[in-house]
């Protein structure tokens, strides 16, 4: 059963819960429509591999009832991304010239001519289970494995006897979510943003560790949608033989 869905407007920083949500073929709808980037290069955040960028998960971004996308940097009010002053904010927060900029699969949303360069694939939905976060606390009982950490869109609750990474043996398996069919098409490979501290939870590498020794580096799995709908808290989550 779906517990959570999480969408992220801007990448890198963090989503929004939503109670309900369309979703497509190319995924969650209002998911990563932007980035934050370094107004010298133009290189889109990496907080995994820049520490300069290791705060960008302090700063929240939303969608507003009118489909803005929102960012509040802390200490300040929330701005659309297109407000003059947000940059302004960003540039403090970081210490260096930041911007909001669309990624290019957003421009016939953002009519910008100066776009975001992805920094990886983008995949559709991805999914976690309470039991692959189950099991890293059992591997690692003093550490916090947060299913923050993980930034799913789907998160949910796996019924009684599911234990262990369960999602990575459910690799090309039909799968249906809620009245959404689709495909379970790769796992999710776990890089140095599950380690970073959050509001709430504190720097841990043992987090990636356990996950590179008992998982193959892969928690969670990618799914693509077969048809376009609409996903809700609390709708069932099957596999198909």
């Amino acid at each position: 059963m779906i517990r959570e869905l999480w969408r992220y407007p801007v990448s890198s920083l963090t989503g929004e819960m939503v109670d309900a949500v369309k979703v497509s073929g190319d995924g969650m709808d209002g998911d990563r429509r932007y980035a934050l980037v370094d107004v010298s290069t133009g290189v889109v955040a990496h907080p995994e591999r820049d520490k300069r960028w290791q705060k960008s998960v302090y700063v929240r971004s939303r969608t507003a009832t009118d489909g803005t996308v929102e960012i509040q940097v802390p200490g300040h009010q929330w701005l659309p991304v297109d407000e003059p002053q947000l940059a302004g904010g960003l540039t403090a927060f970081f210490e260096f010239d930041v911007a909001v900029r669309p990624y290019e699969r957003s421009a016939h949303e953002s009519g910008e001519t100066t776009f975001a360069v992805d920094r990886y694939e983008v995949s559709p939905l991805h999914l976690l289970t309470s039991a692959s976060v189950d099991h890293l606390q059992s591997l690692h009982p003093a550490g916090s494995p947060d299913r923050r950490r993980f930034r799913p869109n789907i998160f949910m609750e796996a019924k009684a006897g599911i234990s262990g990474f369960a999602e990575l043996s459910w690799i090309g398996a039909p799968i249906q979510l809620g009245e959404i069919t689709g495909k379970v098409i790769a796992p999710t490979k776990r890089c140095g943003f599950t380690i970073i501290a959050q509001e709430g939870l504190e720097s841990d590498p043992e987090i990636l560790r356990n996950v590179m020794k008992f998982g193959n580096r892969n928690m969670g799995v990618y799914c693509r949608p077969s048809q376009e709908g609409l996903l809700r808290v609390g709708d069932v989550v099957s596999l198909s033989d």
